[in-house]
């Protein structure tokens, strides 16, 4: 590990402290001469650390550039080892997860995590704006047991909203929503969307590796963005949260919601978090666009709308929205 990362992972674990540069020195076996240097090079990587001549070093509480020891330290104790991947800028961290299954040999619940986005992607083809400096990109790397099969797998981005909302109410006074299927709203506004691709074997209906992207506006300038997305878009905009505490938070409740949850209680919650449920929605079938009343989710994610004429209908995928006023 080189002197920059050893000193920035003791930041991290002192945030509400300043830590004097022989302390650091005595600690990390290095000079303080090193120290100095190792701070410097943090703070030309964009940190922002605090400098004083009688206290030390610390990480300005303003400070949200990402880092794996920053996310980890957030960790609870349980998760600590799992293998957390960052980049400064990536095409895709759902691009990079596949690169890596095909050469590396990836740990179960590997997480990517990216500053920026170059090519970051949505679902049905579409682009999700990723700017540096003010998202969460992440994805997970998940080998399911032997008997998950393809018949559950929309149940994942259901699991996955959860989580998201789950964290962002534990971090905040915030009440997200969630928009059939994969997107997280807040007052009215896109702030999160996700993508889940399985590796599957069609003829056993098995699968073998899946990978789940969450992209959360957190502090975007929406203005910046594309003139189409600015019109459904917002941002979390939670001023005393930083980056990494929010990732954690999301890699806890992902684990808890994939690995600990039931199925019936994941179901519960997405539900009295839904955007749609009891509101006339349009949607797209057979080439026709029709209107509907949202009245439910089943227990494979489905949502279940009533037509016009009373006809029962269940939509399994698509884009939906709600009826304009």
């Amino acid at each position: 590990m080189k002197t920059k990362d050893i000193i920035l992972k003791k930041l991290e674990e002192n945030r509400d402290k300043y830590i004097s540069g022989e302390e650091l020195a005595n600690e990390l076996s290095l000079s303080r001469t090193a120290i100095w240097k190792g701070v410097n090079s943090l703070k030309e990587e964009g940190y922002i650390i605090k400098s004083s001549t009688n206290k030390g070093y610390k990480l300005d509480e303003k400070n949200d550039k990402i880092s794996t020891f920053g996310i980890v330290h957030n960790l609870t104790t349980n998760l600590k080892d799992i293998d957390i991947l960052y980049y400064d800028s990536i095409d895709s961290t759902n691009t990079e997860a596949k690169r890596l299954l095909y050469t590396e040999d990836l740990k179960n619940f590997t997480v990517l995590v990216a500053d920026e986005q170059t090519e970051g992607r949505g679902r049905r083809g579409k682009n999700f704006s990723s700017p540096k400096g003010t998202g969460i990109y992440m994805s997970f790397v998940l080998f399911p047991d032997s008997d998950f099969n393809l018949s559950s797998f929309d149940l994942v981005t259901i699991r996955a909203a959860v989580a998201v909302v789950n964290a962002i109410k534990n971090k905040t006074n915030q009440n997200p929503e969630i928009k059939w299927v994969n997107d997280i709203f807040l007052k009215g506004k896109k702030i999160c969307g996700i993508l889940s691709e399985a590796d599957s074997d069609f003829e056993s209906r098995q699968i073998k590796s899946i990978i789940v992207g969450i992209g959360i506006n957190f502090t975007t300038d929406i203005s910046s963005l594309d003139e189409n997305v600015r019109l459904v878009a917002g941002s979390l905009n939670e001023k005393n949260l930083l980056r990494n505490e929010l990732i954690a938070e999301i890699i806890v409740q992902f684990h808890k919601a994939f690995y600990k949850m039931e199925e019936a209680e994941i179901l519960k919650i997405y539900k009295d978090h839904s955007f749609l449920l009891g509101k006339i929605v349009t949607f797209e079938r057979n080439s026709k666009n029709y209107e509907a009343l949202a009245i439910d989710i089943n227990d494979s994610g489905n949502l279940i709308v009533k037509m016009e004429d009373g006809e029962i209908v269940t939509l399994s995928s698509g884009e939906v929205s709600v009826k304009a006023k």
